[in-house]
Protein backbone atom coordinates (compact mmCIF):
# COMPACT_ATOMS: atom_id res chain seq x y z
CA UNK A 1 0.00 0.00 0.00
CA UNK A 2 1.36 3.41 -0.91
CA UNK A 3 2.32 5.82 1.85
CA UNK A 4 0.72 8.61 -0.15
CA UNK A 5 -2.84 9.51 0.72
CA UNK A 6 -5.27 9.48 -2.17
CA UNK A 7 -3.37 7.49 -4.77
CA UNK A 8 -4.87 6.14 -7.99
CA UNK A 9 -3.26 2.78 -8.74
CA UNK A 10 -3.96 1.55 -12.29
CA UNK A 11 -4.53 -2.18 -12.55
CA UNK A 12 -2.70 -2.57 -15.85
CA UNK A 13 0.71 -4.22 -15.58
CA UNK A 14 2.33 -1.45 -17.62
CA UNK A 15 1.44 1.27 -15.15
CA UNK A 16 2.32 -0.86 -12.15
CA UNK A 17 5.73 -1.29 -13.80
CA UNK A 18 6.11 2.40 -14.65
CA UNK A 19 4.63 3.81 -11.43
CA UNK A 20 4.76 1.19 -8.65
CA UNK A 21 3.26 3.59 -6.08
CA UNK A 22 0.48 4.75 -8.38
CA UNK A 23 -0.37 8.32 -9.33
CA UNK A 24 -1.23 10.87 -6.61
CA UNK A 25 -4.88 11.79 -6.98
CA UNK A 26 -4.24 15.49 -6.70
CA UNK A 27 -2.37 15.42 -10.02
CA UNK A 28 -2.89 16.91 -13.46
CA UNK A 29 -1.11 14.60 -15.91
CA UNK A 30 -0.59 15.17 -19.63
CA UNK A 31 -0.43 12.13 -21.90
CA UNK A 32 1.34 13.24 -25.08
CA UNK A 33 2.35 11.66 -28.35
CA UNK A 34 2.02 11.73 -32.10
CA UNK A 35 -1.01 10.39 -33.96
CA UNK A 36 -1.25 6.61 -33.66
CA UNK A 37 1.23 6.54 -30.79
CA UNK A 38 -1.15 4.87 -28.34
CA UNK A 39 -2.59 7.80 -26.35
CA UNK A 40 -6.19 6.70 -26.90
CA UNK A 41 -5.41 3.14 -25.83
CA UNK A 42 -3.71 4.35 -22.65
CA UNK A 43 -6.60 6.68 -21.79
CA UNK A 44 -9.17 3.94 -22.49
CA UNK A 45 -7.41 1.57 -20.10
CA UNK A 46 -7.11 4.22 -17.38
CA UNK A 47 -10.86 4.86 -17.75
CA UNK A 48 -11.50 1.12 -17.54
CA UNK A 49 -9.32 0.79 -14.43
CA UNK A 50 -11.19 3.60 -12.67
CA UNK A 51 -14.61 2.14 -13.53
CA UNK A 52 -13.60 -1.38 -12.48
CA UNK A 53 -12.55 0.12 -9.13
CA UNK A 54 -16.04 1.59 -8.75
CA UNK A 55 -14.89 5.16 -9.38
CA UNK A 56 -16.69 7.69 -11.60
CA UNK A 57 -15.17 9.05 -14.80
CA UNK A 58 -15.99 12.44 -16.32
CA UNK A 59 -14.87 12.35 -19.96
CA UNK A 60 -14.61 15.71 -21.75
CA UNK A 61 -14.93 14.79 -25.44
CA UNK A 62 -13.38 17.51 -27.60
CA UNK A 63 -11.66 15.58 -30.40
CA UNK A 64 -14.55 13.29 -31.26
CA UNK A 65 -18.27 12.73 -30.76
CA UNK A 66 -19.54 10.83 -27.70
CA UNK A 67 -20.68 7.76 -29.65
CA UNK A 68 -17.20 7.27 -31.11
CA UNK A 69 -15.70 7.55 -27.62
CA UNK A 70 -18.17 4.96 -26.31
CA UNK A 71 -17.46 2.61 -29.22
CA UNK A 72 -13.75 2.74 -28.45
CA UNK A 73 -14.30 2.09 -24.75
CA UNK A 74 -16.54 -0.85 -25.64
CA UNK A 75 -13.68 -2.29 -27.69
CA UNK A 76 -11.55 -2.38 -24.55
CA UNK A 77 -14.16 -4.11 -22.47
CA UNK A 78 -16.01 -1.22 -20.85
CA UNK A 79 -19.75 -1.91 -20.62
CA UNK A 80 -20.59 1.66 -21.55
CA UNK A 81 -24.41 1.41 -21.49
CA UNK A 82 -24.31 -0.03 -17.99
CA UNK A 83 -21.72 2.48 -16.80
CA UNK A 84 -23.61 5.43 -18.31
CA UNK A 85 -26.84 4.34 -16.63
CA UNK A 86 -25.09 4.01 -13.27
CA UNK A 87 -23.38 7.40 -13.76
CA UNK A 88 -19.93 5.92 -13.40
CA UNK A 89 -19.26 7.21 -16.90
CA UNK A 90 -20.34 10.78 -17.67
CA UNK A 91 -19.55 12.69 -20.87
CA UNK A 92 -19.24 16.42 -21.34
CA UNK A 93 -19.67 16.97 -25.07
CA UNK A 94 -17.39 19.64 -26.50
CA UNK A 95 -17.63 18.33 -30.06
CA UNK A 96 -21.24 18.05 -31.18
CA UNK A 97 -21.88 21.80 -31.17
CA UNK A 98 -20.11 21.74 -34.56
CA UNK A 99 -22.76 19.45 -36.07
CA UNK A 100 -25.52 20.98 -38.20
CA UNK A 101 -27.55 17.79 -37.94
CA UNK A 102 -27.69 16.37 -34.44
CA UNK A 103 -29.01 13.16 -33.01
CA UNK A 104 -29.29 12.25 -29.33
CA UNK A 105 -25.88 11.42 -27.89
CA UNK A 106 -25.75 8.77 -25.16
CA UNK A 107 -24.10 9.36 -21.81
CA UNK A 108 -23.95 13.15 -22.27
CA UNK A 109 -24.52 15.27 -19.19
CA UNK A 110 -23.78 18.62 -20.81
CA UNK A 111 -23.00 19.94 -24.27
CA UNK A 112 -20.84 23.05 -24.51
CA UNK A 113 -19.32 25.15 -27.30
CA UNK A 114 -15.55 25.30 -27.13
CA UNK A 115 -15.22 29.08 -27.19
CA UNK A 116 -14.27 29.84 -23.61
CA UNK A 117 -12.01 28.08 -21.11
CA UNK A 118 -14.20 29.39 -18.33
CA UNK A 119 -17.30 27.67 -19.73
CA UNK A 120 -15.50 24.34 -19.86
CA UNK A 121 -14.15 24.67 -16.31
CA UNK A 122 -17.64 25.63 -15.07
CA UNK A 123 -19.20 22.67 -16.88
CA UNK A 124 -16.78 20.18 -15.32
CA UNK A 125 -17.35 21.81 -11.91
CA UNK A 126 -21.13 21.44 -12.20
CA UNK A 127 -20.82 17.76 -13.08
CA UNK A 128 -18.31 16.77 -10.39
CA UNK A 129 -20.28 18.69 -7.77
CA UNK A 130 -23.61 17.21 -8.87
CA UNK A 131 -22.28 13.67 -8.46
CA UNK A 132 -20.16 14.50 -5.40
CA UNK A 133 -16.87 13.47 -7.01
CA UNK A 134 -14.20 14.36 -4.46
CA UNK A 135 -11.06 12.42 -3.50
CA UNK A 136 -11.99 9.79 -6.06
CA UNK A 137 -12.62 9.37 -9.76
CA UNK A 138 -11.05 10.59 -12.95
CA UNK A 139 -11.49 13.61 -15.23
CA UNK A 140 -10.28 13.17 -18.82
CA UNK A 141 -9.87 16.12 -21.20
CA UNK A 142 -9.38 14.76 -24.72
CA UNK A 143 -7.66 16.82 -25.98
CA UNK A 144 -5.90 20.12 -25.30
CA UNK A 145 -5.11 20.74 -28.98
CA UNK A 146 -8.29 22.58 -29.92
CA UNK A 147 -7.98 24.71 -26.80
CA UNK A 148 -4.37 25.58 -27.70
CA UNK A 149 -5.40 26.52 -31.26
CA UNK A 150 -8.44 28.55 -30.25
CA UNK A 151 -6.93 30.59 -27.43
CA UNK A 152 -3.95 32.88 -27.07
CA UNK A 153 -1.05 31.51 -24.97
CA UNK A 154 -1.98 33.49 -21.85
CA UNK A 155 -5.51 32.10 -21.80
CA UNK A 156 -4.25 28.56 -22.41
CA UNK A 157 -1.97 28.85 -19.38
CA UNK A 158 -4.94 30.16 -17.38
CA UNK A 159 -7.04 27.19 -18.50
CA UNK A 160 -4.40 24.61 -17.55
CA UNK A 161 -3.81 26.24 -14.17
CA UNK A 162 -7.58 26.36 -13.54
CA UNK A 163 -7.94 22.69 -14.52
CA UNK A 164 -5.22 21.72 -12.06
CA UNK A 165 -6.41 24.02 -9.26
CA UNK A 166 -10.13 23.24 -9.40
CA UNK A 167 -10.10 19.47 -9.88
CA UNK A 168 -6.73 17.92 -9.07
CA UNK A 169 -5.97 20.18 -6.12
CA UNK A 170 -9.26 21.49 -4.72
CA UNK A 171 -11.27 18.28 -5.17
CA UNK A 172 -8.56 15.59 -5.25
CA UNK A 173 -9.70 14.18 -8.60
CA UNK A 174 -6.99 12.74 -10.84
CA UNK A 175 -7.12 14.79 -14.04
CA UNK A 176 -5.73 13.50 -17.35
CA UNK A 177 -5.36 15.68 -20.46
CA UNK A 178 -4.15 14.45 -23.82
CA UNK A 179 -2.00 16.43 -26.24
CA UNK A 180 -1.24 15.42 -29.83
CA UNK A 181 2.37 16.32 -30.62
CA UNK A 182 2.44 15.46 -34.33
CA UNK A 183 3.92 18.86 -35.21
CA UNK A 184 7.04 20.59 -33.94
CA UNK A 185 4.95 23.50 -32.65
CA UNK A 186 2.93 21.23 -30.34
CA UNK A 187 6.12 19.48 -29.18
CA UNK A 188 7.53 22.87 -28.27
CA UNK A 189 4.26 23.78 -26.59
CA UNK A 190 4.48 20.68 -24.39
CA UNK A 191 7.91 21.78 -23.21
CA UNK A 192 6.56 25.24 -22.42
CA UNK A 193 3.77 23.97 -20.13
CA UNK A 194 5.54 21.09 -18.34
CA UNK A 195 6.13 23.27 -15.28
CA UNK A 196 2.36 23.84 -14.94
CA UNK A 197 1.42 20.18 -14.49
CA UNK A 198 2.24 17.35 -12.08
CA UNK A 199 3.04 14.67 -14.61
CA UNK A 200 3.96 14.17 -18.25
CA UNK A 201 3.80 10.77 -19.93
CA UNK A 202 4.88 10.46 -23.56
CA UNK A 203 4.15 7.54 -25.86
CA UNK A 204 5.35 6.85 -29.37
CA UNK A 205 6.49 4.39 -31.99
CA UNK A 206 9.86 2.66 -31.71
CA UNK A 207 12.71 3.19 -34.18
CA UNK A 208 12.29 1.20 -37.40
CA UNK A 209 15.69 -0.46 -37.00
CA UNK A 210 14.50 -1.90 -33.68
CA UNK A 211 10.95 -2.72 -34.81
CA UNK A 212 12.13 -5.00 -37.60
CA UNK A 213 13.81 -7.27 -35.06
CA UNK A 214 10.76 -7.63 -32.80
CA UNK A 215 8.12 -10.22 -33.83
CA UNK A 216 5.24 -8.35 -32.17
CA UNK A 217 3.92 -4.79 -32.54
CA UNK A 218 5.15 -2.64 -29.68
CA UNK A 219 5.27 1.03 -28.75
CA UNK A 220 7.37 2.89 -26.23
CA UNK A 221 6.39 5.03 -23.27
CA UNK A 222 8.32 7.23 -20.89
CA UNK A 223 7.34 9.00 -17.68
CA UNK A 224 9.07 12.33 -18.13
CA UNK A 225 7.71 13.77 -14.91
CA UNK A 226 5.56 12.62 -11.99
CA UNK A 227 5.57 14.62 -8.79
CA UNK A 228 5.36 12.80 -5.47
CA UNK A 229 6.16 9.23 -6.52
CA UNK A 230 9.02 7.21 -7.96
CA UNK A 231 8.80 6.16 -11.58
CA UNK A 232 10.66 3.88 -13.98
CA UNK A 233 13.44 5.83 -15.65
CA UNK A 234 13.90 5.90 -19.42
CA UNK A 235 11.77 4.54 -22.28
CA UNK A 236 9.82 1.32 -21.72
CA UNK A 237 8.48 -0.87 -24.53
CA UNK A 238 4.89 -2.04 -24.23
CA UNK A 239 2.35 -4.12 -26.09
CA UNK A 240 -1.39 -4.73 -25.90
CA UNK A 241 -3.19 -8.02 -25.32
CA UNK A 242 -6.72 -8.96 -24.27
CA UNK A 243 -5.93 -8.17 -20.66
CA UNK A 244 -4.54 -4.72 -21.32
CA UNK A 245 -1.21 -2.94 -21.51
CA UNK A 246 1.91 -4.97 -20.77
CA UNK A 247 5.60 -4.03 -20.59
CA UNK A 248 7.74 -5.81 -23.18
CA UNK A 249 11.14 -6.94 -21.94
CA UNK A 250 13.65 -7.73 -24.66
CA UNK A 251 16.00 -10.65 -24.16
CA UNK A 252 19.29 -10.59 -26.00
CA UNK A 253 19.76 -13.72 -28.08
CA UNK A 254 22.09 -16.12 -26.33
CA UNK A 255 21.59 -14.49 -22.91
CA UNK A 256 21.26 -16.89 -19.98
CA UNK A 257 19.37 -14.35 -17.86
Amino acid sequence: MSVYQGVFTPKQDLFRYLLPSGIPRNSLVIIAGEGGSGKSVIVAHLVKDAILSGEPVVYVAIDDDPQTILNQLNTFGVKTLEECNSKRLIIIDGFSYLMQFKKPQPCVEEEIPLDSPGKLINSISRVVDKYKITDKGLVVVDSLNDIVMLLDPTRVVEFIKSLRANFAKARGVLTIATLHTSTSSFKEYLLSIEHLVDGVIETGSIPEELAQHIPIFVRQIIVRKMRGVDSKQGPVLYGIDREGLKPVILKISGSTK
